[in-house]
């Protein structure tokens, strides 16, 4: 504001360039990842006797150390019309390096593939993570009636630069649902991809095979790699557990003694794989079926393109291969919260010795504008994928969704 090019200026009453460059470590990881760690109160056969002794119950490695972080921030801060407007830009690039990602061993290490011995801790890999994230104010007055808004957006890009091999993770009984590997995000959706349903032979025959026991009405599959055969190699990267877009807005609204503020938030561009609907729809648990799949499953030719036919024997094929058909769009809105207020002329509340009062009524997630089927799309990671880290985000298991809460109360000075 003191330059000769602003000091004069009738709209714009401050600006700030920033730039600024650092370097971060992370060991979040357990304790002692470097050597081997000691378990006593096994079993051995010694010839015919059974003996007590000590066992390797995880591996170490010697060499693993820190990861880092390098970033650089680029922004710009701006005020203009007296305060009332404020604007806040900032672009930023964060490159991680030596990751700590666990590195499974081969059996013939002496793992027994159980446990904590069937991994070591390895500094393996490189990630990038870039973005623009952008922050608007605007606030001012009307006589009595005073007012301000704030919104902020920010993307995010993420993506492995390199890795030494592919990290499978999300692991959902003998197999996984994620695959990390170079050129995709972290935790990138490894999945069969659903072309729709079977509708009749002449579809079936047509198609490229998928088994013998294949019958209208199964989910059909695409062949990535147009071989012929639905196989391993068809699996594809499908969408990232990771937000491309977050974003919120905060309104204030005020009015003589009665006040407003409301809260809204949301996220967009990530998927999730629903696990509890796979277990509900799969025909392979004795659950009952979602109102969905009663609604929309196949029982003929045209009668659906997204829900297989009710069988237990087809499970194999429409459930248990991981595929694109538990994949859902998790982009959501929520209006996070709610909050109107009203505080006590000051004349009457002299007369009982009060300074202030002001009575309000609050609300907690009142509401969710989503396609997403689940019970909650503001979900990241479960308790049932606890030790996979980011491997495992977007993994809905049946999260126990955000309460809907609210709350009146009373702020009293004297």
């Amino acid at each position: 504001d003191k330059e000769a090019f602003l000091i004069n200026s009738a709209t714009i009453d401050r600006l700030m360039l920033r730039l600024g460059y650092g370097v971060i470590g992370n060991q979040e990881i357990g304790d002692y990842p470097f050597t081997d760690m000691i378990g006593t109160g096994y079993n051995y056969p010694l010839g015919s006797i059974r003996s007590t002794g000590a066992v390797v119950t995880a591996l170490g490695n010697s060499k693993v150390k820190w990861e880092s972080s390098n970033q650089l921030n680029v922004g710009a801060d701006l005020e203009m019309f007296g305060g009332k407007f404020v604007m806040s830009l900032d672009y930023f690039t964060k490159k991680t390096s030596d990751l700590l990602v666990k590195q499974p061993i081969a059996s013939s290490s002496g793992s027994d593939g159980g446990g904590n011995n069937h991994f070591i801790w390895v500094n393996n890999g490189e990630v990038r993570n870039q973005g623009i994230e952008l922050s608007l104010t605007y606030g001012g007055d009307i006589g009595n009636f005073r007012y301000s808004a704030n919104a902020n957006a920010a993307t995010l890009s993420n993506k492995v630069i390199k890795v030494d091999a592919p990290i499978p993770g999300g692991t959902y009984g003998s197999d996984f649902v994620t695959l990390t590997e170079a050129g995709h995000p972290v935790g990138s959706f490894y999945l069969y991809e659903m072309e729709g349903i079977f509708q009749n032979s002449t579809d079936i025959f047509i198609h490229a095979f998928q088994n013998n026991d294949i019958q209208p009405g199964d989910v059909k599959y695409k062949d990535q790699n147009e071989d012929g055969n639905i196989d391993a190699l068809d699996r594809t990267h499908m969408g990232s557990p990771i937000p491309k877009v977050t974003a919120g807005l905060n309104l204030n609204l005020s009015y003589k003694s009665w006040d407003l503020s409301v809260f809204f938030q949301g996220a967009y561009g990530q998927k999730i794989f629903s696990v509890v609907n796979r277990d509900i729809e799969g025909f392979y648990r004795s659950f009952n079926v979602t109102q969905r799949y009663f609604d929309e499953h196949w029982t003929g030719a045209g009668t659906s393109n997204t829900q297989p036919r009710a069988s237990w024997d087809a499970s194999g094929n429409n459930a248990l291969i991981y595929s694109s058909r538990f994949l859902e769009d998790g982009s959501y809105t929520r209006l996070k919260y709610v909050q109107l207020g009203y505080s006590l002329p000051s004349a009457m509340l002299e007369k009982y010795g009060f300074g202030t009062m002001r009575i309000y009524l609050s609300g907690t997630n009142l509401a969710t504008f989503t396609k997403y089927s689940g019970l909650d799309p503001e979900m990241t990671a479960s308790n049932n994928a606890l030790g996979q880290g980011d491997t495992a985000l977007g993994m809905d298991w049946g999260t126990y969704p955000a309460a809907k809460s609210y709350n009146i109360g009373i702020t009293v000075a004297f």
